[in-house]
């Protein structure tokens, strides 16, 4: 009998190969817990992928490649810039933050319906709030 491990397989040209990792499908299974239990909890989680131990790059692409892209992404840009990247698998993101230079300072998968990041603080919103009734307020330009 072939067992599946036998069966040759090539990846065409522009594909991505995905690395075969026990660290990967372990990653993975914990995601997949986490998102199990933050159905029922609401309590959202981060993984910092720069804390997992043995992660070398083929590793960190294999992960990027499972995980694959989703429909929402947002940028933040404040002192660092903040790439917010849903993954293909709902309430899971990627999460990047970058110093002024350009550098990955931190790497997070977040287990979340909204990364914090992207909610508006109500101090945020009050400011804006006043902003807006400034403007209201202010004489229209003939």
């Amino acid at each position: 009998m072939t067992r599946l491990s036998d069966i040759p397989v090539q990846a065409e040209p522009g594909e991505s190969q995905v690395v075969e990792s026990p660290l990967v499908t372990a990653i993975l299974n914990n995601i997949a817990n986490t998102l199990a239990q933050f159905l029922t909890s609401k309590v959202a989680t981060a993984i910092d992928l720069r804390a997992v131990p043995h992660m070398d790059a083929a590793t960190y692409q294999s992960l990027k490649d499972a995980l694959s892209v989703g429909e929402v992404s947002a940028k933040v840009e404040t002192d660092v810039t903040i790439e917010i990247r849903e993954t293909q698998y709902s309430g899971i993101w990627w999460v990047t933050h970058r110093n002024e230079q350009g550098s990955i300072v931190t790497e997070l998968i977040e287990i979340t319906d909204l990364p914090d990041i992207l909610k508006s603080h109500v101090i945020d919103m009050r400011a804006g709030l006043q902003r807006l009734r400034q403007a209201l307020a202010e004489p229209s330009p003939p």
